[in-house]
Formats: C-alpha cells, sequence, structure tokens
C-alpha cells in the first residue's frame, strides 16, 4: 500500500470512529468544560482538526478512541491556558506559570476520566450486577437492603458484588 492510500485509509477509519464515538466524546469534552456548551463546541472543533492533522501518525488503530479522548484532553488543557492568558491579558503565559495554573485543570480532568472508565466497566455487567452497584455506589443502600429490594438472599447479593468487583479489577 502506498502512502496516499495509507492516508485515505486512516482518515477512513478516523470518520468511522467520529460518527461512533462522536456523542460520547462529546459528553467527555462536556464534563471536562463543566457544562460550558460554547467552550465543549470548541474544544471539540479542536479535538477534531487535530485527530485529522495527526491521522496518519496513529500506529495501532485498534487504539483509536483513546488517542481520540487524549487529543480532547490535551485541547481542553491548551483552552484553558489560552483563556487563562486573555484574562491576564498576556499573549503567552510561560510554561513552569502554566503548569501551575493547570494542575487543578488536570485533577479535573483525571477525576472525569475516572467517572468515565467506571461507568464503561459498570456497564460491562450483567443487569442485575449493575443495578446492584448503582443501587449500593449511587445511591448508598445497604446490601441488606438491596436484597429485600431485589428479592435476593442477602449472601447471594454479597457474593454477586464480590464477583462483580473481581471482574472489573480483570478488566482494568
Amino acid at each position: 500500500m502506498n502512502k496516499k492510500e495509507n492516508e485515505r485509509t486512516k482518515i477512513r477509519l478516523l470518520e468511522r470512529a467520529c460518527a461512533s464515538y462522536e456523542r460520547e466524546l462529546q459528553q467527555y469534552i462536556y464534563a471536562l468544560t463543566r457544562n460550558d456548551s460554547f467552550a465543549m463546541e470548541e474544544i471539540y472543533q479542536n479535538t477534531m482538526l487535530s485527530a485529522l492533522r495527526g491521522i496518519c501518525g496513529l500506529r495501532e488503530e485498534k487504539k483509536i478512541k483513546d488517542w481520540i479522548f487524549a487529543i480532547a484532553r490535551e485541547e481542553a488543557k491548551r483552552y484553558y491556558a489560552a483563556l487563562t492568558a486573555d484574562k491576564a491579558g498576556r499573549q503567552h503565559v510561560p510554561e513552569h506559570e502554566l503548569k501551575s495554573n493547570l494542575s487543578g485543570i488536570i485533577d479535573f480532568t483525571q477525576s472525569v476520566e475516572d467517572r468515565v472508565s467506571i461507568a464503561a466497566l459498570i456497564n460491562s455487567l450483567k443487569e442485575e450486577e449493575r443495578q446492584l452497584y448503582v443501587l449500593h455506589y449511587y445511591y448508598g443502600f445497604p446490601f441488606k437492603k438491596i436484597s429485600e429490594m431485589l428479592n435476593m438472599n442477602y449472601n447471594t447479593v454479597r457474593s454477586m458484588h464480590g464477583r462483580g468487583m473481581a471482574k472489573m479489577r480483570r478488566r482494568l
């Protein structure tokens, strides 16, 4: 395959990935921007442009989703760094200042990524297990109450919880 064909193949791969992950990527960016729809649109557009420019450098096609999400994370950092510079009335923010100003954003970004990963892990479980985790961790019900709600034996609920945790650990 020559260079031009390889480039076209990668661009088609990016188009398919964008179609598959568009909504999830927009939700991720929306969470990163703390529900700022204008910032989300800006970052999303810049992410797509960066992905298009860099698609030929993608080595492993199966990692395209992670690659696009990493670009989105970097674009969010750039966006907020530029916003900080504009608010300060400066054109350029020194690298050492940029790093210290972005530490909170990076921590928040990591928190969002962790939540997205956990949600994906929980969604990969069976319906009963998923229901158990939502009731226990999201709504805060104890196992005893969950066993009553689901009309299950208390020990069954506890063992289901343990098996689900083991499955999620293996998938990490």
